[in-house]
């Protein structure tokens, strides 16, 4: 039986005591009497009296000497109050992390993401993060869809962010985020032009930097169209987000990313990103963690920043394509 009330003081410290049976055992330990347990605990002596019968009782084994100076410990006695006070340090420990977790001075985030999301996307929901929460750390892993929830499976990391796929036995999808799948050119391309309606086949007659046919990225570009397949010959085909994003900043050839991979150059004006039209051209990023799992409070709290930030990005695409922002800055609330 648990003892809920409020703290009392005890040995000149405030305590929450596991039960009122060890609070009496302990008290009477400490004092060596029956009557000024009792006075410390406001108590009667023929209540704490009981609580001591009540755990000899249970224990099997007197737990004092009765002796005309006092209550002694007996062997048996010493036995049980070290378990106690074991016991009581423990529940303390216990009740200072769930503190700390109400308050979230502490807790650790344990994240796997793709290299493009953790260079731009996470560090921004980190920052935000910080701003209020700055005792939480953080492990974030980069790879691949497949690395990701491989990592999920084997508890190498807690939540999985990727593109969606289908998880393997034990890892399950929990929250979904809409992506647009754009094709990314130099500012001032003819692909890039304002108010121009842009689908896949458009894009072909230009020199491709495509993504490794392994990668979700690539999937997506695929599954648009794959009548079109047979003229896209790529110039380039690499599994470098940057890579993409680096020679289409410097005009060599046009490539397919969502917005998320290229917010920071769109909004310094160093590309140009532009949603294709197509049907298939449409996603999700996902959320992935093992099944029957629990999430933390420290990543729950996380989580709704990653989300924020998200959401964010989405609206600075297709809201005011014109004022686009890096991602990761908190919108003021009169913008929420």
């Amino acid at each position: 039986m648990f003892y809920t009330g409020r703290s009392e003081k005890s040995n000149g410290t405030n305590m929450r005591t596991i039960s009122q049976t060890f609070r009496c055992f302990d008290e009477v330990a400490r004092r060596g009497s029956i009557r000024k347990a009792a006075e410390s605990l406001h108590l009667t002596a023929a209540a704490v009296h009981q609580q001591i019968r009540n755990l000899e009782e249970q224990v099997g084994a007197p737990l004092f000497d009765r002796l005309p100076r006092g209550m002694q410990l007996t062997t048996a006695g010493e036995i049980v109050i070290a378990a106690v006070r074991r016991s009581q340090r423990d529940f303390d420990n216990s009740l200072t992390q769930v503190e700390d977790l109400r308050a979230l001075r502490r807790g650790h985030v344990n994240i796997a993401v793709s290299p493009s999301s953790a260079e731009q996307l996470v560090p921004g929901a980190i920052y935000a993060a910080m701003q209020r929460y700055p005792g939480v750390t953080y492990t974030v892993r980069s790879g691949n869809g497949e690395s990701i929830l491989r990592w999920i499976e084997t508890g190498e990391a807690d939540i999985g962010y990727a593109l969606r796929r289908r998880p393997p036995p034990g890892v399950v999808e929990v929250r979904a985020f809409a992506q647009q799948l754009g094709v990314v050119t130099a500012p001032g391309h003819p692909l890039a032009a304002p108010g121009k309606k842009v689908r896949l086949r458009d894009c072909l007659d230009y020199p491709l930097i495509l993504m490794t046919p392994d990668t979700e990225l690539r999937a997506l570009v695929d599954q648009i169209d794959p009548r079109q397949q047979r003229r896209a010959r790529p110039l380039v085909e690499t599994s470098s987000v940057s890579m993409v994003r680096r020679l289409a900043a410097d005009g060599v050839g046009v490539g397919f990313l969502i917005a998320e991979n290229v917010a920071e150059d769109v909004g310094r004006g160093a590309l140009a990103w532009t949603p294709l039209a197509d049907a298939g051209a449409k996603s999700f990023s996902c959320l992935y963690q093992r099944a029957e799992t629990s999430t933390t409070v420290a990543m729950s709290m996380f989580l709704e920043f990653l989300a924020e930030a998200i959401e964010t990005l989405d609206g600075q695409f297709h809201a005011a394509p014109r004022k686009r922002a890096a991602p990761g800055r908190r919108r003021p609330k009169s913008e929420s």
